[in-house]
């Protein structure tokens, strides 16, 4: 869980991942397309968080690395929301 930690926040410092707040969250089955923040498949079987934002394309996320992305977030104080 650490190395996926270390490797969301990367993502963010490099703004692979977006830092703004998000709009509308979305979750549903798996697609096996590729989480954005781990890089593995969404296998059906699985939750997978759509995230859309208001100028920037959605991303996709294991249900998993969205609670560490939102938790990251909130760290550095660039949200809000408490969940």
């Amino acid at each position: 869980m650490k190395d996926l930690a270390r490797v969301i926040r990367a993502k963010l410092d490099d703004r692979s991942l977006p830092r703004e707040e998000h709009i509308k969250v979305y979750g549903s089955h798996g697609t096996q397309l590729p989480c954005d923040a781990c890089g593995q498949p969404i296998l059906p079987a699985q939750v997978q968080y759509e995230v859309e934002f208001e100028e920037k394309p959605s991303i996709r996320l294991h249900l998993g690395c969205f609670g560490l992305y939102e938790a990251e977030r909130l760290r550095r104080g660039w949200t809000q929301r408490k969940r």
